[in-house]
């Protein structure tokens, strides 16, 4: 996936590109600097990373023979907010209070998690070669300075601007997916190519692969719902973000558009169960109609022979890899996926070899990555993190509005990390990072709130 240049011509692709990146920075200048925003620079370069999508990767900056030394957009975001932890805890004047604050058992097994993950990374360390073992620390240091940084500034102000830019990339990203379906299959494409039905290739929007597409999209969906008051738009770039999912033809992310609508509509809106039946048997009226007409494409497609039917090359086997190889080690795992173990059993359920040796692809699963790469321990703090900080949103949501978007995001991390791996600074995970953050900012600014009218 590193190597751009095997996705897309420099010669003649290079424009539309630069223009891209041009047009977001001068977006994000105007809208950041005229915001109320406390934190403009951690914004700026936030917002910046959020309406490029995985586009961004190609401004990477690379150091001969020093990859952790990259000069990368994530890594840009991630160093300011670890500063700006560093700047509000360590060297603030403000005395830390720990007393009466307590930390949500969500956090409990982050923690817990990271520990074990680093202990079992240095276990595993005399088989893994060394830049591997500091990248996954560093990665898991990154991932807590995303949450808490976020967490610290407790500005509404920034918080929005980070909603907006989620809303205005997912706008750019649909239309993109639609030319890249309809028009160019390549147009500001760097990543994979997979076919959807007959000649048509899924559509990855901004981004290396279709379901960091669709999954942005739906997370852009449940901003849209949440914030936005003019109804009429708020109809109009929901359908928009939904046709985007659908040109990913990612079956999984087809699941969690429908559970998120479902879930908002009939447990936070309330709406009558009889309306949204019809609007389900609408939707699925017209997905049907338009099947008929590309009937036999879709059955002849990869996506139909990969999901649809059950090949050696199904999820099972991967998990069974697992199951049957964890014993051997059981507390620390693996360490990676570079080892003996997981080579012989990929090349004998796949038959690939790139798919062996983790040059491509992984185990399809947070959950059984978690489990394989670290261990017992690491898998039970993953699952009581992932599922805890669900619960904790589902408690708050009733008392702000806000509490719905880190509970929709915590939704749709739980959930597709069923079938899809996403462990720290994958992008999907980034933006679980940024909305647990986001909401943990919120309920500061709740208390404090709170604190005021009672000192009032």
């Amino acid at each position: 996936m590193n190597n751009f240049e095997a996705y897309f011509n420099w010669s003649t692709d290079v424009e539309y590109f630069l223009a891209y990146f041009i047009f977001a920075g001068i977006l994000t200048s105007y809208l950041v600097f005229k915001s109320e925003s406390k934190y403009k620079l951690e914004i700026f370069f936030i917002f910046f990373y959020l309406i490029t999508g995985n586009i961004n990767k190609l401004l990477t900056i690379k150091i001969p023979g020093f990859s952790l030394l990259e000069i990368q957009p994530l890594r840009i975001v991630y160093l300011l907010l670890f500063f700006l932890v560093i700047r509000k805890t360590i060297l603030s004047r403000t005395p830390i209070k720990i007393k009466g604050y307590n930390i949500p058992w969500f956090q409990v097994a982050l923690f817990f998690y990271i520990i074990w993950l680093v202990i079992a990374v240095l276990v595993n360390s005399p088989d893994m070669i060394m830049a591997e073992v500091l990248e996954k620390i560093i990665e898991a240091i990154a991932f807590l300075a995303i949450i808490y940084g976020l967490q610290l500034m407790a500005d509404k102000p920034s918080y929005d601007l980070i909603g907006k830019a989620i809303i205005i990339g997912a706008v750019l990203s649909s239309i993109v997916s639609l030319v890249q379906l309809f028009v160019d299959p390549y147009f500001l494409r760097i990543g994979d190519d997979r076919g959807a039905f007959g000649s048509y290739i899924r559509s990855n929007g901004i981004f290396t692969t279709e379901y960091f597409n669709s999954y942005y999209l739906i997370i852009a969906i449940t901003w849209v719902l949440t914030t936005l008051q003019n109804k009429y738009l708020k109809i109009a770039l929901v359908c928009l973000f939904s046709i985007g999912v659908l040109t990913s033809f990612q079956r999984m992310s087809w699941i969690i558009l429908a559970i998120i609508l479902i879930v908002y509509f009939i447990y936070i809106e309330r709406l009558a169960i009889e309306k949204m039946v019809l609007i389900g048997l609408s939707g699925l009226a017209i997905l049907l109609s338009l099947s008929i007409f590309y009937y036999q494409d879709v059955k002849s497609s990869s996506l139909f022979k990969e999901r649809i039917s059950d090949s050696v090359d199904g999820r099972k086997g991967y998990y069974a890899l697992v199951l049957d190889n964890i014993g051997e080690k059981p507390l620390f795992g693996y360490g990676d996926l570079t080892n003996d173990v997981y080579y012989n059993n990929m090349l004998r359920i796949t038959g690939n070899r790139k798919r062996a040796t983790a040059e491509s692809g992984d185990l399809h699963s947070g959950y059984f990555s978690a489990l394989f790469l670290y261990g017992v321990p690491a898998f039970i703090s993953f699952m009581f993190f992932v599922s805890l900080s669900v619960i904790y949103y589902a408690r708050l949501f009733k008392e702000n509005n806000y509490f719905t978007i880190p509970l929709m995001v915590s939704v749709i991390y739980l959930i597709g990390n069923l079938t899809n791996t996403f462990l720290f600074l994958k992008y999907i995970a980034v933006l679980y990072a940024i909305h647990i953050g986001i909401g943990m900012g919120i309920n500061k600014i709740r208390r404090q709130d709170k604190t005021v009218k009672m000192n009032s």
